[in-house]
């Protein structure tokens, strides 16, 4: 019984010795030469989503025999540290991730002393976000050569080609592209943008020198409603962001308005009072308005998060519009409490002037 076993454990050890001699391990990462003294960018990541991950091919050694081709350390790790080691200084401001989408050598034995062969390259870079990487270019490349059969260093030389070309690729096309495309900005720049707003039948913009008057009321009143006026105003912001000399500039345009085709007012409530009513509607909407470019100057933004903060900011100044306008309608009861509807004149008025503390202290009370 004992015998059987060793012969056993002799027989896995001449089978596994052969699977051995079958391979032909390449180091990238033996050279160790700088290519780029300066990269704008720093390869962190490095994924390979081929299906067969476990070599890059095969290789003829000698007597017609084909060799699996792997990398010492597997390729991701492999094609990570020539990276690192070809690059002397990396911007880590910019992190790039690769996914290996092709790295394959195939070989063909056109003589017993001449192999020919092809390394196929298909890279794709992606920039680390902290949120999703974000797809930059695709870098696609082939080698075709031939060698002594055996000069297997031959075939060091060309993986070493392969990669160092697609350094050379990425780090000329971020240079190319850093001024210009929004995915390479470093910084935001947020500007608040104030353009003079000409008012037609159709939109009445915010202007102090402009007040309402009962011809901005062009729709018919409602029969059912027991109020004798009705306004829609309303807030909009506006701006489409451009690169300048490598950062991102998004300029911000606020506007208030009102809409004369869905604002109303029956004959017997027109009057001076009644007007002022609806005209305070109007105010407590550039006041919001006026709160949300101060929220806008007070964001920290960055190229990730500039889109979000920018978002959140108008949303949350339009339900602060609303509640503000339910608010100054229920304290006055919509201009029937004359004194009440005196004293928010006066708060408005502040307001506009740039002093929140009333509008602050009538938000935190809610209606």
């Amino acid at each position: 019984m004992q015998r059987k076993l060793l012969a056993l454990g002799f027989l896995i050890l001449i089978l596994s010795g052969n699977v051995s001699a079958q391979e032909r391990i390449f180091d990238l990462n033996a050279s160790k030469k700088i290519i780029l003294n300066q990269a704008s960018f720093e390869l962190s990541e490095v994924l390979d989503i081929q299906d067969d991950i476990t070599l890059i091919g095969k290789v003829y050694i000698a007597n017609n025999q084909q060799y699996k081709a792997k990398i010492k350390a597997g390729l991701a790790e492999g094609i990570r540290t020539f990276y690192q080691n070809s690059i002397k200084n990396a911007d880590s401001d910019r992190a790039i991730q690769m996914r290996v989408l092709e790295f394959k050598i195939a070989e063909t034995q056109t003589s017993s002393k001449v192999a020919s062969g092809e390394l196929k390259i298909k890279f794709s870079y992606f920039l680390k976000t902290s949120f999703e990487p974000v797809h930059l270019v695709d870098y696609e490349a082939g080698i075709t050569y031939q060698r002594s059969i055996h000069r297997t260093d031959l075939i060091d030389q060309i993986l070493n080609r392969g990669l160092v070309n697609s350094i050379v690729f990425l780090n000329d096309w971020i240079n190319d592209h850093a001024t210009h495309n929004r995915k390479l900005a470093k910084a935001v720049r947020l500007e608040i943008v104030e353009k003079e707003k000409k008012s037609d039948q159709d939109t009445v913009f915010y202007d102090f020198n402009r007040p309402l008057s009962w011809s901005d009321f062009r729709e018919k009143p409602s029969r059912t409603s027991g109020y004798n006026a009705t306004i829609f105003t309303s807030l909009a912001m506006e701006g489409s962001p451009f690169m300048e000399e490598g950062v991102l500039v998004l300029p911000v345009e606020v506007k208030v308005y009102m809409l004369p085709g869905s604002s109303w007012a029956k004959a017997q409530g027109k009057n001076d009072y009644a007007l002022n009513h609806e005209q305070r509607h109007f105010d407590v909407t550039k006041v919001v308005g006026n709160r949300l470019i101060d929220r806008l100057k007070a964001l920290q933004v960055t190229p990730e998060n500039y889109q979000a903060l920018v978002n959140d900011a108008f949303f949350d100044s339009y339900r602060e519009m609303n509640k503000l306008q339910e608010i100054y309608d229920a304290r006055t009861r919509h201009g029937l409490d004359k004194d009440t509807q005196s004293r928010w004149n006066s708060i408005i008025d502040q307001a506009l002037n740039g002093n929140m503390d009333e509008i602050e202290k009538e938000l935190l009370k809610g209606k």
